[in-house]
């Protein structure tokens, strides 16, 4: 008989995390050890494909506050009623009486540091004491990138950590080559304070002044309105508004279309877990321009140019000579394409998969865990 294991994607709405979620779901359904029970948003469900025989339950629409209520105290009851022996969560927390609850860790708490405003402060403190306490509660835990662990607990909690990295094959993200426009410097991310978005302005703009041709595009919600406000009002004060365009959110495949077309990836982010568009970017072929910071590095690997942003003076002028370089040198930029895809070849949803399973397997002490 196999193990019923619920999914808990009820925080699931957006971004990497749906990502993952995509990538990962086929691969966990073709374990047969498990009979896994998939929790989800109406509006998440719309845009996944759920593999044969998975179950689905729709969570309920309910605000912040009533939500995290319903996880915590009517959850668990739940997982009793339907046979579930763990519980899997794509989130930083777990419903703490709920059977062996294992969290994916997705954020890094790296993130209060750059935070504007009481509210996000007050979010970023919150997140990180559940995690803490969700990660002490855990049999097993994961995250999506190494260095985040030792943010959140120390060396004892974070043994239990396994690390499973998302995937980033390119024939799935893009359905194949597409044409490159030479002139297009792509970002990608929601609007937060941490990602930095001003300097990527500024470095554009120098980068305009050597190459009038070039134009950026930034993709990606306004998650703090404050921020896109402050971009767009730089984008003014620097005369460059012709040349940039700001989309909003985009469904993931046009986005990855439109990804795999750019010239050249920046990304200036002062804090991230795991940077998923750099992976994207690199599955796609693209060159990636990216802070020295480690963060960067366990993604990219010795396949992007890193620019030395903790040794003061203009970092925005050094983004643009890096940027000029790549538009500039099709040699370097080549070598970086395949690197970048080499690179994004070590990454895959079955390896993913393979790492939740076989904690999974030890949480409910099953004996044949296999890797």
């Amino acid at each position: 008989m196999r193990v019923k294991v619920l999914l808990n994607a009820m925080h699931t709405t957006t971004g990497g995390g749906v990502t993952y979620l995509r990538g990962i779901l086929p691969e966990l359904a073709a374990d047969t050890r498990f009979a896994w029970v998939l929790l989800v948003p109406q509006k998440t469900l719309a845009g996944l494909e759920i593999p044969e025989g998975m179950q689905v339950e729709v969570a309920p629409e309910l605000d912040f506050w009533r939500g995290h209520v319903w996880e915590q105290f009517v959850l668990p009851v739940l997982c009793w009623r339907w046979g579930v022996r763990a519980v899997l969560c794509n989130a930083n927390y777990v419903p703490l009486l709920a059977p062996r609850a294992m969290p994916i860790i997705h954020t890094t708490p790296r993130a209060v540091g750059q935070a504007v405003g009481w509210k996000m402060q007050m979010y970023w403190r919150v997140l990180r004491w559940l995690t803490v306490v969700s990660l002490w509660r855990a049999p097993v835990a994961f995250s999506v990138a190494r260095h985040v662990v030792r943010d959140y607990v120390g060396s004892f909690v974070g043994r239990k950590v396994r690390v499973a990295y998302p995937g980033g094959q390119v024939d799935r993200l893009t359905g194949g080559q597409e044409q490159r426009d030479p002139n297009l410097v792509m970002a990608v991310g929601d609007f937060y304070a941490q990602k930095d978005y001003p300097l990527i302005v500024r470095a554009f703009a120098v980068l305009r002044e050597r190459r009038p041709a070039s134009r950026l595009l930034i993709v990606g919600r306004a998650v703090d309105g404050g921020v896109r406000d402050e971009v767009l009002k730089l984008v003014r004060e620097l005369k460059i508004a012709d040349a940039v365009t700001m989309t909003g959110a985009v469904p993931h495949a046009t986005l990855m279309k439109t990804l795999a077309k750019a010239a050249v990836y920046v990304n200036a982010s002062k804090a991230e877990c795991f940077n998923l568009p750099v992976l994207e970017a690199l599955a796609c072929g693209v060159p990636c321009v990216l802070p020295e910071v480690d963060f960067q590095r366990e993604v990219a690997g010795e396949a992007g140019v890193f620019v030395p942003v903790s040794k003061g003076g203009d970092v925005a002028a050094a983004f643009a000579v890096a940027l000029f370089g790549v538009l500039e040198n099709p040699v370097i930029a080549e070598s970086l394409r395949k690197r970048g895809l080499a690179r994004a070849a070590e990454f895959s949803w079955r390896k993913t998969a393979a790492v939740l399973c076989v904690g999974v397997a030890r949480a409910v002490k099953l004996r044949d865990e296999r890797v």
